[in-house]
């Protein structure tokens, strides 16, 4: 039965074309660990409205575990972009009992790590509603009620380094060290807890220099605001000056979070996956189903939620990429009824990276 799926695949996959490079043999077969409790069908969306190609009942399996830094996390996590943000959908498409019962499930299903941001959502932070403030309660709730699971919990936000960031969510201009500590703060302070993991959203010259930057993640650390620090979309250089330069304060690199899904693959041809394992730290995979387009919902005409399939993707977009989806949909198939998007996410943790997908909704 292996060799049958094995040879399907590479038949198949020799004839595909997806604009990004896709060749035989790249995606490697195992047991496919995305999945939550049984019978759940969740949106998978990368933050887009709309329901995955999770028609078939998903079988609850064992979660894996993949390090952090001194803790370890289910190999599958979440985003929560589109959590508390009017501008996609919240409020008016889903809102709060919505993404509760999602994070519900996702937790109950195994999943121990939950990505946020300060700016996420931040339009409903005066409401309480932004995606820390949501994240937070939803942790408070469960905190009550399953103590055990609560403790197992990550949550991991994001330091958003302009200077002018307080225009959106408040505080003093982003200069210097004190910033830094202060806005580590503010999200310890809406998230109700340590921040697990605490990550700069992005590079940039930091008024203030890398040197008060690291000064300032490791008094975050310190002062117990922050348990580890990562990084969000360094490429090789910046992730080892930067590993370097915060081991000067006794404080590690633990994640490097970066776009990674099998239809963009940079990471791995540029060499930055290898880079990350060699330096021992763990690579976070954001949009891993490309906008929802590996779940097969736009090959599906399945778009309940959001708008047409022409205004996220144009039709030749899809037209190239429908050969994949299809593999992934057959593979999936042929590996116990799994769906396209439990499959591309496999792909990703058989590559050593925690995909975290946007999630929104329990379809």
């Amino acid at each position: 039965m292996q060799f049958g799926r094995l040879l399907l695949f590479w038949l198949l996959a020799g004839t595909c074309h997806v604009g990004s490079g896709f060749t035989p043999g790249l995606m490697t077969l195992r047991r496919t660990a995305a999945s939550t409790a049984s019978s759940i069908r969740c949106d998978m969306s990368d933050g887009f409205r709309g329901v995955g190609d999770d028609d078939v009942p998903v079988t609850k399996i064992e979660m894996g575990k993949v390090p952090l830094g001194k803790k370890s996390i289910s190999e599958l996590g979440f985003g929560t972009i589109a959590w508390g943000d009017p501008d996609r959908g919240f409020g008016e498409d889903f809102g709060k009992p919505m993404v509760e019962q999602a994070f519900r499930e996702m937790v109950e299903g195994g999943v121990t790590l939950i990505d946020t941001a300060e700016v996420y959502g931040y339009k409903g932070m005066e409401a309480g509603e932004s995606s820390e403030h949501l994240v937070g309660a939803f942790l408070d709730d469960l905190r009550e009620r399953d103590p055990a699971r609560s403790v197992d919990c990550v949550a991991a936000s994001k330091f958003f380094p302009v200077p002018w960031t307080n225009m959106l969510v408040g505080g003093g201009l982003r200069i210097g060290r004190q910033a830094v500590v202060d806005a580590a703060r503010a999200s310890s302070k809406r998230l109700g807890r340590t921040v697990d993991l605490y990550q700069l959203h992005f590079p940039f010259p930091y008024f203030g220099g890398s040197d008060a930057l690291c000064e300032g993640l490791a008094e975050a650390v310190d002062l117990g605001l922050v348990r580890s620090v990562g990084v969000c979309n360094f490429e090789k250089a910046e992730l080892e000056y930067f590993h370097g330069a915060l081991a000067k304060h006794g404080v590690p690199l633990v994640s490097n979070q970066v776009k990674f899904s099998l239809l963009d693959r940079k990471v791995l041809q540029s060499g930055l996956l290898d880079t990350c394992r060699e330096l021992g730290v763990t690579v976070l995979a954001y949009e891993p189903l490309e906008g929802g387009l590996l779940t097969g919902k736009y090959h599906n005409g399945q778009h309940i939620y959001g708008p047409s399939p022409t205004t996220m993707f144009s039709e030749e977009q899809l037209v190239e990429r429908r050969p994949i989806v299809n593999l992934c949909r057959l593979i999936g198939t042929f590996d116990g009824g799994k769906t396209t998007a439990q499959v591309a996410l496999n792909y990703l943790m058989c590559k050593g990276a925690v995909p975290i997908p946007g999630c929104k909704n329990v379809a």
